[in-house]
């Protein structure tokens, strides 16, 4: 069902901000070919993908693809773009979504080209490991993309023992596209009074208490703030809800 959305008016004595934030659109990074390679999709795509139809095909086809590359820090760790901040959860949900594919067939080689792993939630050196034995991890960032014959997206990367150029055919590569700032958060922070830092995320005023801002009353929670995983929000929301509850017994006079 379509939800339509309304504005209300309201008084409040403490706000939690909770804007939450929009994924890089790779159109942005135009060496990849999204948009124009129908076989070159985000980690959001394949998501969708996989939770609606149970399976991943190549869009251009819908066969099951052989071989699928994966593309680590579209959009975050990215000097270019002048977003130098990692996403803090494109590894996680990358390695994840590998190993439901290698579930559902074993057969289909899958590689992920990285930069860095960040070690990033509980078990994760654990779940990376057990990664390792079933997918190829390739520390190097692929430059630009070209498609192939059949549609196959082509990636020129260096090989990791001798930097030799390697040109190497995928049936489907996947962006794993970063966390950016809502679109929203430069006129909420107008609205409110409040600062954004340099990335547009929400500035805090105290580096230990990641729920401050330069107004009383109002409270940070999840990514509004800055990029985190579910596990980091909802722990952040625990604490804006307490700051806010101290707050409104201070204002009350309890304490």
């Amino acid at each position: 069902m379509d939800q339509v959305s309304q504005q209300d008016t309201g008084k409040a004595d403490a706000i939690v901000v909770a804007s939450g934030f929009q994924a890089f659109n790779p159109v942005g990074r135009p060496r990849y070919g999204y948009g124009i390679n129908r076989n070159v999709i985000t980690a959001l795509e394949l998501e969708q993908m996989l939770r609606e139809k149970g399976e991943v095909v190549r869009p251009s086809d819908n066969t099951i693809p052989n071989s699928v590359a994966f593309i680590q820090c579209v959009g975050s760790r990215d000097h270019q773009l002048q977003h130098a901040f990692c996403s803090q959860v494109c590894c996680g949900y990358a390695m994840r979504m590998a190993e439901a594919m290698y579930h559902r067939h074993p057969e289909t080689k899958i590689s992920i080209f990285y930069m860095d792993i960040q070690n990033c939630g509980k078990n994760f050196t654990e779940f990376y490991e057990r990664c390792k034995d079933h997918i190829r991890f390739v520390r190097f960032m692929p430059g630009d993309i070209f498609q192939g014959e059949q549609d196959r997206p082509i990636l020129y990367y260096g090989d990791e023992q001798d930097g030799r150029s390697v040109k190497e055919a995928f049936d489907l590569v996947v962006l794993s596209v970063g966390i950016m700032p809502a679109p929203g958060n430069a006129a909420l922070a107008e609205m409110l009074n409040l600062d954004l830092d340099k990335q547009g995320f929400f500035a805090l005023v105290d580096p230990l208490d990641r729920t401050s801002t330069k107004q009383q009353g109002i409270f940070l929670a999840g990514t509004a703030q800055g990029p985190k995983d579910i596990a980091d929000s909802m722990i952040q929301a625990g604490q804006a809800a307490q700051r806010a509850a101290e707050y409104l017994e201070t204002m009350a006079g309890l304490k």
